[in-house]
């Protein structure tokens, strides 16, 4: 999603926009990403396994607006 795009969900009454962001950590630990980020309350961190350790792996991190 580009700014455009964002402004115009925005302009059509949209409060809540979810923003995602792909990002290869081959040093960090889905925790310790947590960590560096979320500095306050209303954050989470979500991990998910299919199919044993190595695949079907994902972890999201939820932050408040800032």
């Amino acid at each position: 999603m580009n700014e455009q795009e964002f402004n115009q969900l925005k302009q059509q009454g949209y409060n809540r926009i979810p923003v995602m962001r792909e990002a290869l950590a081959d040093l960090d630990t889905p925790l310790s990403t947590y960590l560096k980020l979320a500095n306050g309350p209303y954050s989470y961190l979500f991990e998910s396994v299919q199919g044993g350790e190595k695949w079907g792996r994902y972890s999201i991190i939820g932050l408040p607006c800032r």
